[in-house]
């Protein structure tokens, strides 16, 4: 599944890059996640809970920084696993540029996810992995300005073609997916 986003944040870039390598700033925006530390330079662990319809874990996840290039952009890859409710892995590239005296914050990620989270139905999943992007690049986004905006809210899921909203409506009681936004740190 591709999910992509646009945040306009009114911060500088350099700003917007520290606070996406500051596991305190990630842990506090990271739906569900529990802890959060790096273990390298550019490897982190951390402790989410999740839930997508009736499939309810904790999801151990380790976390990958590759292809760095700051200020301008990396791509987080990792994997989580909860035992027999599944697991899930795949990568997000984020890019920052300087834009109308803030940075735009851009995002494209894959997810794929097997055991009992892949038996819920891949549009729950996809609608749900949506929702958590979303709720993490919102809350990370205000945390740095309080005027930040998403500019992209008409977009579609590529993997679709069906209209954020319909997501939103089929993921409408659904509360937390994994990390990766952990993921998308």
């Amino acid at each position: 599944m591709d999910i992509r986003g646009e945040y306009q944040i009114g911060a500088t870039r350099e700003q917007v890059w520290a606070a996406l390598n500051d596991p305190e700033v990630l842990r506090r925006c990271i739906p569900g996640c529990e802890s959060l530390e790096m273990t390298g330079e550019t490897d982190m662990q951390a402790k989410v809970m999740a839930a997508i319809g009736p499939v309810r874990a904790r999801f151990n996840t380790t976390l990958k920084l590759e292809n760095v290039n700051p200020p301008q952009s990396y791509t987080l890859s990792g994997e989580s696993k909860a035992g027999a409710a599944g697991f899930g892995r795949g990568a997000a590239d984020v890019n920052l540029t300087e834009q109308d005296g803030g940075t735009l914050l851009s995002y494209t990620a894959d997810f794929k996810v097997g055991g009992k989270l892949a038996q819920v139905g891949s549009r729950l999943v996809v609608g749900a992995t949506r929702k958590i992007a979303d709720d993490f690049f919102s809350k990370f986004s205000l945390e740095l300005d309080p005027k930040a905006q998403r500019l992209d809210e008409d977009i579609e899921v590529a993997a679709s073609g069906i209209s954020r909203n319909t997501w939103l409506a089929l993921a409408g009681g659904v509360l937390v997916l994994l990390i990766w936004w952990f993921l998308l740190r």
